[in-house]
């Protein structure tokens, strides 16, 4: 249950700004580095909070992901999920999309590069 929370601090923290302590954050990563099925438990509740029921938000997520639109939950949260995997996401940088501000970093992930 505690490892669900911390994944559920993760996930939500990107859309709602309910962002982890540090230290919650880096034992979620450590879980979700280890157990494939954390990861996509990860994913899956980052699709179901992120969703993007405004047509409009959907739409503009899919272009600046280069994806088709009904695509794009699917493809934030998986770079998402991959880029924490692989410490290409860092604390700071959840921070960064808590703030809306949004790097070229945190840009070239998302875009898939």
């Amino acid at each position: 249950m505690r490892t669900y929370i911390s994944l559920t601090l993760i996930a939500t923290g990107l859309l709602t700004g309910c962002v982890p302590t540090e230290k919650q954050y880096n034992a979620a990563v450590r879980v979700v580095r280890g157990s494939e099925s954390q990861r996509n438990g990860l994913l899956d509740e980052c699709i179901r909070q992120v969703g993007f029921s405004d047509k409009k938000a959907r739409h503009n997520a899919a272009v600046a992901l280069n994806v088709a639109d009904k695509d794009a939950p699917k493809a934030v949260c998986s770079r998402y999920t991959n880029a924490i995997v692989s410490g290409d996401i860092t604390y700071q940088d959840t921070l960064d999309l808590r703030n809306h501000r949004y790097t070229p970093r945190l840009i070239k992930i998302f875009r898939g590069g």
